[in-house]
C-alpha cells in the first residue's frame, strides 16, 4: 500500500501533460487487461468448460463488471489535483516504467519515488 505525504505537490503544466500520457497508458492497459480476461471468459465457454450457457455468461458479466467499477474507482472524475497520486500508483504496480517519467522533474521523479516507497 502506498503511504501518501501530507503536503500537496502542484504539477507545473509541463508535467501535467506528462501524467495526462501516463495515466492515459494506466487506463488503456486497465482496457486492454478487460479485454483479455474477458477472451478467456470467451474461451472457457467455446471449448465447453461451463455447465451451461448462463453460467459462462454470468462469469463474463461478472468479470466486466468488476473491471468496469475498478477502472470507474481510479479514473472516473480523476481531477488535477490527484494525478501525482495516479501517476505514483501507476508505477509502484509497474504500469508505467522509468522512461514514463523521465521527463518530470527531479523534485517530481523524488516524490513519486516517495510515494512508492
Amino acid at each position: 500500500m502506498l503511504k501518501f505525504p501530507t503536503m500537496y505537490y502542484e504539477l507545473s503544466k509541463k508535467e501535467k501533460k506528462i501524467a495526462r500520457v501516463c495515466i492515459d497508458k494506466g487506463l488503456d492497459m486497465a482496457f486492454k487487461d478487460g479485454l483479455a480476461k474477458s477472451e478467456a471468459v470467451i474461451s472457457d465457454w467455446l471449448q465447453g468448460k461451463f455447465s451451461s450457457n448462463k453460467e459462462a455468461y454470468h462469469k463474463l458479466y461478472k468479470m466486466i463488471t468488476d473491471t468496469d467499477d475498478a477502472i470507474g474507482k481510479r479514473y472516473d472524475g480523476l481531477t488535477g489535483s490527484k494525478w501525482l497520486i495516479t501517476v505514483a500508483q501507476l508505477f509502484a504496480e509497474k504500469t508505467i516504467t522509468e522512461d514514463d517519467i523521465k521527463d518530470f522533474s527531479d523534485e517530481t521523479k523524488g516524490v513519486i519515488n516517495s510515494f512508492v516507497k
